[in-house]
C-alpha cells in the first residue's frame, strides 16, 4: 500500500506547493480543504496517481476524526492549515474572540497529530511538518495574535519531537516569511507594499521565496531520519531573532 501524506491546508498555495513535491516522491497525497472543494479537487487534478481530496472543519475534534477514518493511516503529516486573519490590531486592542479565533489554529494542530500518531507509532515511522511562519519571531505591528499561534504550535511540534522520536517519528517546522507566487497577482495595501520594501532590503537573496522553495525544505524533512526538533527558515535570509 502506497504511504498516505496528509496535507492540511492544502488548498493554499505552500499545500498545493507540498502537494505536488510529495506526490513526485511517491507519497499517495490526501489534500485536506475546510469550505473549497473545488480548489482541492483542481490540486489533486493537477497530480500524477491516485490522490484523493478530504473536507474537515479543523477546529472540531469529531471533524478530525472522521477525516482520519476516511484517510486511514497517514505516514507524513503536513500542517499547513491556519485560521484566516480576518482583523489586524495591536496587542493591547486584540479582542478576546480574535485571540481565541487564532488560537483555534494551535488546538487543530494538537488533534491532527493526536489523530496521526499512534499509527505512526504501530508503523515505526513518520513525518510531522508545521509551517510556520516569521511572524512568529520576527514582529509586524497588528499581527501579535497570529503571531503568538504560530509560535505556540511551533512550540507543541518541538515537544511532538523530544516524545515521538524513539518511535521513529520526526517532528519539524518550516518558518517561511513573505512568499510570492509567480503564478498569481498579488493585490497588496500600501501598507503590505512598504512591509514588503522593508523585507527586501534586510534579505540577503533578491527576491522572495516561492511556494515551490518552501515545499523543498519540506521535502527535506521527510527524507531526512536525523533533523528532529528544527525551524527551517524560509526568509531569502532575512534575519530572525528569537
Amino acid at each position: 500500500m502506497t504511504a498516505v501524506a496528509l496535507i492540511a491546508g492544502g488548498t493554499g498555495p505552500i499545500g498545493r506547493a507540498v502537494a505536488i513535491a510529495l506526490a513526485d516522491e511517491g507519497f499517495r497525497i490526501a489534500v485536506h480543504y475546510r469550505s473549497r472543494p473545488e480548489v482541492a479537487e483542481k490540486v489533486v487534478a493537477g497530480l500524477t496517481g491516485d490522490h484523493v481530496t478530504v473536507g474537515a472543519d479543523l477546529g472540531d475534534p469529531a471533524a478530525v476524526s472522521r477525516l482520519g477514518d476516511e484517510v486511514g493511516p497517514v505516514a507524513v503529516l503536513v500542517n499547513a492549515a491556519h485560521p484566516a486573519l480576518r482583523t489586524s490590531a495591536p496587542v493591547a486592542g486584540t479582542t478576546t474572540t480574535d485571540l481565541t479565533a487564532q488560537l483555534s489554529g494551535v488546538q487543530a494542530h494538537a488533534a491532527l497529530c493526536a489523530q496521526v500518531v499512534p499509527g505512526m507509532r504501530d508503523r515505526g515511522w513518520g513525518r510531522i511538518v508545521y509551517i510556520s511562519g516569521a511572524l512568529m519571531s520576527r514582529p509586524a505591528p497588528g499581527l501579535g495574535a497570529y503571531g503568538a499561534a504560530k509560535a505556540a504550535a511551533t512550540v507543541l511540534t518541538r515537544y511532538l519531537a523530544l516524545e515521538e522520536g524513539r518511535h521513529g517519528i520526526t517532528a519539524n517546522v518550516v518558518a517561511p516569511g513573505r512568499v510570492v507566487d509567480p503564478d498569481e497577482d498579488d493585490e497588496l495595501t500600501p501598507a503590505q507594499v512598504a512591509l514588503s520594501a522593508r523585507l527586501l532590503e534586510r534579505m540577503a537573496l533578491p527576491t522572495f521565496p516561492t511556494p515551490a522553495e518552501v515545499a523543498a525544505a519540506v521535502l527535506t524533512l521527510v527524507r531526512s531520519p536525523a533533523l528532529t526538533g528544527q525551524t527551517l527558515w524560509v526568509t531569502g535570509g532575512e534575519p530572525i531573532g528569537g
